[in-house]
């Protein structure tokens, strides 16, 4: 069975690590329509020569045969994707089967390497689409590009002819709360989108219009635009470029608010090293980077405190420090302490010095 890209736990795996900044973990993301061979057999070669430590290496090597002897077992149908994180020496064996295609990367680490699944997760939004017209629905909820779940809903209701021996007002009133009783059982029916992030209501006639009266308000709150279309067309094809469109849209709007925070003086920071400062201060709200931003730093073996560029001995407690991708460690502290992450590829991020943050509060 294929894992949901939404349901992975990014706060359990950054709680994840080596007490003694050990690199025991080995972060495996694959392309598994095709994998490439000779990609895995450079990595583990390169790993081999720069592994120092008799038993880090030993633990490199059996965790490497523990994951070979795990491919050979074949992909599943539809599977584009695989993602593992192992620790021979920890005993931890975590595998995601996706369906979606993934960029071959192997990272050996004191902890799993979580910053490429925060990218998908930012890309890939689940939502919601409804197709209806009087008498018929289809409730979809959509990841990406991949239907997750569908749901058909279909009902009598009396056709616009007025039937023999009726007055047209009885006729009238009959449909009427026929099509009432319909739309009430699709509301209650799209609680199946409670994680959707929008919704589109589409489909021809005036249908999809009515229904917005029966739903709950937290959903109302979810439609982002209803969509005049015929009830037999691809429902990938209808949201595509609605939910783009959406998306660039609310970066934009969220980067401009930040901007006016930042000229303010108000609940906002900017540049990676007070970033950092308020990540670790447990003051940031939501939380910017630039897509794609990597950037080499040190972290504290012993109080776990990061920063950029490169230091032998902590300055906090006087700790040896190990080199580390600034970028994964903020992500790895956001996911730690529950804060939403963006990443943007937009000027304004590029000017701000590649993060920024809304803050909950200022120390």
């Amino acid at each position: 069975m294929l894992d949901n890209l939404g349901k992975i736990d990014l706060r359990e795996l950054s709680n994840i690590y080596d007490e003694e900044s050990r690199n025991v973990f080995i972060s495996l993301y694959l392309n598994v329509e095709e994998i490439d061979k000779k990609f895995i057999e450079k990595r583990v070669n390169a790993c081999n020569a720069v592994l120092k430590d008799e038993i880090v290496k030993e633990n490199f090597n059996k965790t490497m045969e523990w994951i070979n002897d795990y491919l050979k077992e074949g992909r599943e149908s539809e599977q584009k994707g695989l993602i593992i994180f192992a620790s021979y020496i920890k005993n931890i064996f975590i595998d995601y089967k996706l369906n979606i295609p993934l960029k071959n990367l192997l990272v050996v680490d004191s902890s799993p390497y979580i910053k490429p699944i925060a990218e998908l997760k930012d890309e890939y939004v689940e939502y919601g689409l409804v197709l209806l017209d009087n008498n018929k629905a289809r409730i979809y909820s959509i990841y990406g590009a991949n239907i997750e779940n569908e749901k058909r809903i279909a009902e009598h209701v009396l056709n616009k002819h007025r039937k023999g021996g009726w007055s047209q007002a009885r006729f009238q009133r009959i449909r009427k709360e026929e099509i009432k009783h319909f739309l009430k059982k699709v509301a209650e029916d799209m609680d199946r989108l409670d994680n959707a992030k929008y919704i589109i209501l589409a489909g021809p006639g005036e249908a999809k219009k009515w229904l917005v009266d029966y739903l709950p308000d937290e959903l109302k709150k979810k439609i982002i635009t209803t969509v005049d279309v015929d009830m037999d067309i691809k429902p990938i094809r209808i949201s595509k470029e609605i939910i783009e469109r959406e998306e660039e849209k609310e970066i934009e709007e969220e980067l401009e608010s930040l901007e006016e925070e930042i000229l303010k003086n108000g609940l906002a920071v900017s540049g990676i090293e007070d970033t950092i400062k308020a990540l670790k201060n447990g003051e940031v709200e939501e939380l910017f980077i630039k897509s794609g931003l990597k950037m080499r730093g040190w972290k504290c073996e012993k109080c776990q405190i990061f920063g950029i560029g490169e230091l032998n001995k902590c300055p906090y407690c006087g700790g040896d420090t190990t080199s580390i991708d600034v970028i994964e460690e903020m992500v790895e502290e956001a996911e730690k302490k529950d804060v939403k992450v963006e990443f943007a590829d937009d000027p304004i991020i590029s000017k701000l010095g590649g993060a920024a943050a809304f803050l909950r509060y200022k120390t």
